[in-house]
């Protein structure tokens, strides 16, 4: 929103009008009043002047002096200026504010799990798709303050690994109850944590509302940067979580995955995951 000041306004009685950082004043710039008399002075005398000029120039120049024709339009032409936009706004840019500093994140002290069930795995409501590929395997992420977690997981190189994986989050642990804040909650306890060491920026992808099998959530997607992995060719992982409602009130479904950016083979290898996507209950 633009700073309080004064702006340029036809429309204004002095061409300028304030705005106070909130809406705008009724009045235009200040200026100094002129004195009375001067004034009444000046225009008796611009008066006076006109009448003696059309007593003494000539009938032969006279029509010199008749109106000309009106060409206007009372229809306004070119661009007009909006005193709800007096001035462009910047757009902001995320707040890496946390980023990469450890902060308290809660512990869920479950025993996270990889169990896949008619192909398919499952936790905190949700349900996602195994992933394809051989080099996934069934093995638990560990995601300290995710309840109910099960995932997999693929390697791509010494040292740093892939995942998918559904659960859900407590609003008693410390979490938001707004879909959009708790998503913003998980990344940056995963990009403050162990998971990624070396943390250097984030760059936010997607930040909407979705809907899972008719139910309200909201997906976060960042590329989280690392600068440790150089020698692995590896610039970090996109992430991306998706935060559902449920019918219990402490509790919010999650969705995880971490796709190496990149990666192609990887990320073919999820997205089909991500849309397989569905609310069990």
């Amino acid at each position: 929103m633009a700073q309080p000041g004064w702006y340029a306004d036809p429309t204004a009685p002095q061409g300028r009008r304030y705005w106070d950082g909130q809406r705008w004043a009724d009045t235009g710039a200040p200026r100094r009043r002129p004195n009375g008399w001067i004034t009444l002075a000046v225009a008796l005398a611009a008066v006076a002047a006109i009448i003696i000029g059309i007593l003494v120039v000539p009938r032969t120049i006279a029509p010199i002096l008749a109106a000309p024709e009106d060409t206007r339009t009372s229809r306004p032409t070119g661009p007009q200026w909006n005193e709800l936009d007096p001035s462009e706004t910047p757009t902001p840019t995320p707040v890496e504010t946390g980023f990469g500093k450890p902060i308290d994140c809660p512990v869920s002290l479950d025993t996270p799990r990889s169990d896949v069930v008619n192909g398919r795995l499952s936790g905190g409501g949700l349900s996602i798709a195994r992933p394809q590929g051989k080099e996934w395997i069934e093995s638990p992420t560990y995601i300290d303050w995710l309840h109910d977690s099960n995932s997999m997981i693929r390697s791509i190189a010494p040292g740093w690994i892939s995942n998918v994986g559904v659960g859900y989050i407590k609003i008693s642990d410390g979490f938001a109850a707004s879909p959009s804040a708790a998503a913003e909650q998980f990344v940056t306890c995963m990009a403050s944590s162990g998971m990624f060491l070396g943390f250097t920026k984030r760059e936010i992808l997607w930040n909407e509302e979705v809907m899972v099998t008719g139910r309200i959530g909201w997906r976060l997607t960042s590329n989280v940067y690392v600068g440790n992995q150089q020698a692995n060719d590896i610039e970090g992982d996109t992430v991306d979580i998706v935060v559902v409602t449920t019918p219990d009130e402490d509790r919010l479904a999650v969705y995880v995955s971490c796709v190496t950016i990149d990666h192609a083979q990887n990320q073919r290898e999820v997205q089909p995951v991500f849309e397989s996507l569905r609310w069990d209950g």
